[in-house]
């Protein structure tokens, strides 16, 4: 991974959270114990892959959490200027930590670093070529920062920007991640959530339990 200016930038940013952990979240009443499983769509332009996602993080304490996250996404199309047919897969794995701290009565600062595995693949079936395969393994990783609320008393919202960078290539990228929760109750909820990235968006939608 090569080191850029907005990568440096970014890293100082999160190290620059960690003076005010003493700031205590727990009051505010948001959590970070959960576990959620979404269905996934992901618009590259084609391919656009669905699947699902298992996701979850684990308190540490009231500043500190763990993250981590599976996923497979798939999707199957012909190529319409050359009558290929085309199985493209995506399956991803992350694990990071997250720190957060209060800045309100109803919301916290939040900052995660992870590391990411994607292996991405892809099979084409064509007269010239009846059974081709290729597939690259992305490693990197991701920071982001932003704000987590409590709009109301059953919903609560986030904004992130973040940034990522991977081998075999990749340019780093800038990203939004938005996302919200409806509560049905202490344990079970409704999530949604968008990620905005160069030439990439992705949609989850699926059921979260708090503990």
């Amino acid at each position: 991974m090569r080191d850029t200016p907005v990568k440096k930038s970014l890293i100082a940013l999160a190290l620059a959270a960690a003076p005010f952990l003493a700031n205590a979240s727990e009051a505010n009443g948001i959590g970070y114990t959960y576990a959620q499983l979404d269905y996934t769509h992901q618009d590259a332009g084609r391919p656009y892959l669905n699947g699902g996602t298992l996701s979850g993080s684990y308190a540490f304490n009231d500043n500190v959490f763990a993250t981590a996250s599976y996923g497979k996404t798939s999707d199957s199309y012909n190529e319409w200027y050359s009558g290929a047919r085309v199985r493209a897969k995506s399956e991803a794995w992350s694990l990071g930590v997250g720190f957060n701290t209060a800045i309100g009565s109803r919301a916290d600062w939040v900052t995660q670093v992870a590391y990411v595995d994607n292996d991405v693949s892809a099979r084409v079936h064509h007269d010239a070529c009846p059974d081709c395969n290729a597939s690259v393994n992305f490693k990197g990783g991701k920071v982001s920062t932003g704000v987590l609320g409590r709009v109301t008393d059953q919903i609560t919202a986030n904004a992130y920007l973040g940034y990522e960078d991977y081998d075999h290539g990749y340019e780093g990228n800038y990203f939004a991640d938005f996302g919200v929760i409806y509560a049905f109750n202490p344990t079970w909820g409704l999530h949604g959530g968008l990620t905005l990235a160069d030439g990439n968006e992705t949609c989850n939608l699926g059921v979260r339990a708090s503990f």
